[in-house]
């Protein structure tokens, strides 16, 4: 029913083109980041060359990623354990809640993401155990709505999630978990199927939820009754102005796949043009083979430095000439080509916020022209960064998580763990001694 592409799933319907055009955008850079783009390089390949010598220039390879290696590099906030503080001493029980259920292990992750597609969702919620759980939500599985006068945060989410429902057959369909506190009044939570034309359909909240959860029954609140999103959204940058900023970067996006074209063509020059190149006049190779492709046909002869090819004359007349042999220097200078990768790898990691003094330089087989290497003091500077605007989204979670848990055990108003004021702080790496 849903045919899988390379995410291993087919998109759902998206309910305007905008969310459209912005799902679409997202996944191109997910697929960059699961290590699944090989059709997205194949399309690039063609538009770049055209068939015919997009054939000629046979197998390519994923190795060169500047987009991925740029967000691994700058994904290092989490690479030491925050600190959760707050003013009253009873609060440090919510850290080892945090540390029980593996959040700042699932968050290094998570900031990973957070850099290459500008925004992730977690959703958190207690387990049937009493443990937190946490799960990061891709924004192209979300279409969300914010108030006008707090832009960064929704008030309101549509989760796509694919669910196997009983009288629907075997195959998975699409369902959309509709969470809004956009009336603090009439709090909703429901699960609606998803038509084909990307709108809710029949409400199946008591097959999937066992009942409706909606208005009195909302379960998310606070201690005073206010009801709170189980979602907390992360920016890379703060916008300010807007929920999404889903095309930010995009020339990092465009310039790594532009970035594998080049170096494919230094592998296919390396492999085929960086020897020198012999010609002959008027003589022709004996025994060339006419190769029947998709494209059509072609001539030629496998060669390699230490083949030996045989010529026969071209012209059987008197005045054809003296058959010539001779020799062209080699038509790539590989070397050079190479160069010229790691100048445009370090002009995409400007970028993408890089100062060129926080590149560490590598070897150039290491770094293959096409890596992205941070100084340990690139890293501290890109953790300074990133916690400007990761800080206020992991302060909101683990408020989120005191407010989850105390519903959970029971505790009533003014018990239990703080349902605000928590601080985190981040560790930097460690200065070297020198």
């Amino acid at each position: 029913m849903y045919p899988r592409d390379a995410l291993g799933y087919a998109p759902p319907s998206a309910p305007d083109e905008t969310t459209r055009a912005r799902w679409e955008e997202t996944r191109r850079r997910r697929r960059l980041l699961d290590g699944v783009w090989r059709a997205d390089l194949e399309r690039h390949l063609e538009r770049h060359l055209g068939s015919v010598r997009r054939e000629a220039w046979g197998p390519v390879s994923l190795a060169a990623n500047v987009f991925e290696a740029g967000c691994r590099e700058l994904s290092v906030l989490y690479d030491h354990e925050p600190e959760v503080t707050h003013e009253r001493s009873e609060a440090v029980g919510i850290e080892r809640q945090l540390r029980i259920a593996g959040l700042w292990g699932l968050m290094a992750r998570t900031q990973f993401y957070v850099t290459g597609l500008r925004e992730m969702l977690v959703r958190a919620h207690v387990s049937e155990d009493g443990r937190l759980r946490f799960r990061p939500v891709y924004p192209d599985m979300v279409w969300a709505d914010a108030p006008v006068d707090a832009p960064e945060q929704p008030r309101t989410v549509h989760e796509y999630r694919l669910r196997h429902l009983e009288g629907h057959g075997p195959e998975p369909v699409w369902t959309v978990d509709v969470v809004s506190v956009a009336d603090p009044e009439a709090p909703v939570y429901r699960v609606h199927l998803l038509t084909g034309g990307g709108t809710l359909g029949e409400d199946i909240s008591g097959a999937t939820l066992g009942g409706d959860f909606s208005g009195e029954a909302y379960p998310y609140r606070r201690a005073d009754g206010r009801p709170v999103l189980p979602y907390v959204l992360y920016h890379a940058v703060r916008p300010g102005d807007r929920l999404w900023d889903p095309y930010a970067i995009q020339e990092v996006v465009d310039g790594s796949l532009d970035m594998a074209v080049f170096s494919a063509f230094v592998a296919h020059s390396f492999r085929d043009s960086s020897w020198p190149q012999r010609y002959v006049v008027n003589l022709e190779v004996d025994a060339a083979e006419v190769v029947e492709t998709q494209n059509g046909r072609r001539s030629e002869v496998i060669t390699d430095p230490a083949s030996l090819l045989r010529f026969r004359s071209a012209r059987d007349t008197e005045d054809a000439g003296q058959p010539m042999v001779g020799q062209f220097q080699a038509g790539a200078d590989v070397e050079k080509m190479q160069g010229v990768l790691e100048s445009m790898t370090a002009r995409l990691a400007v970028s993408m916020g890089v100062p060129p003094s926080d590149l560490q330089r590598m070897t150039s087989t290491a770094r293959s022209g096409a890596a992205i290497a941070l100084t340990n003091e690139g890293k501290r500077t890109a953790q300074r960064r990133a916690a400007v605007s990761m800080r206020d989204s992991d302060e909101r979670l683990v408020a989120l998580s005191a407010i989850l848990l105390n519903r959970y055990l029971g505790f009533p108003a003014g018990a239990g763990f703080p349902e605000s004021g928590y601080q985190v702080r981040y560790k930097e790496l460690p200065l070297s001694p020198d």
